[in-house]
C-alpha cells in the first residue's frame, strides 16, 4: 500500500474543507427528519434525507448535525438543528434541553452529496453559525 505524505495530504484542501469534516453521510427516514425541513420540501419528487456531524477540524470539536436533502433536479436543501443547555431544573439538578434549528436553506448543488454538505457549510460559516 503506497502511503501519501504528510506534507501532502495537509496540502489538499478536498479532505478538510474550511476546517469543517464530516464523517459519512446516513439516509435517514422522513420522520426522523426536522419539521421545517420536511415542510421546506414537502410535494418534491425524488427525496431522500441525509444526516451527519460536523466537526472543527482545528479543535476536533463537535458542532452539531445536519440535515440535508439531495434531489434528483439538482438542488439540495439543508438545515442545522441544535440543541443545549438552557437552564437547569431546580428541584432535579437536570439539565432543561432546547431544540433550536436554522431555517431551511435550499441551494443548486452539482456535485454530489459530499459536494451539497460542504457548499451547506459554507453557508453556515459565511452566518456566523458555525466556526
Amino acid at each position: 500500500m503506497h502511503k501519501q505524505p504528510i506534507s501532502e495530504a495537509v496540502e489538499d484542501d478536498d479532505w478538510i474543507p474550511d476546517g469543517v469534516m464530516w464523517p459519512p453521510e446516513r439516509e435517514i427516514d422522513a420522520f426522523e427528519v426536522h419539521a421545517s425541513l420536511a415542510k421546506a420540501v414537502a410535494g418534491s419528487r425524488g427525496v431522500r434525507f441525509f444526516s451527519t456531524r460536523l466537526i472543527d477540524v482545528p479543535s476536533d470539536a463537535p458542532l452539531g448535525a445536519v440535515q440535508i436533502i439531495d434531489e434528483i433536479a439538482a438542488e439540495a436543501c439543508g438545515i442545522y438543528p441544535t440543541t443545549y443547555v438552557a437552564d437547569v431544573d431546580a428541584e432535579t439538578g437536570d439539565p432543561i434541553l432546547v431544540d433550536e434549528a436554522t431555517r431551511p436553506f435550499k441551494f443548486p448543488s452539482s456535485g454530489g452529496l459530499d459536494g451539497a454538505i460542504s457548499t451547506f457549510c459554507k453557508t453556515l460559516q459565511l452566518a456566523g453559525i458555525i466556526p
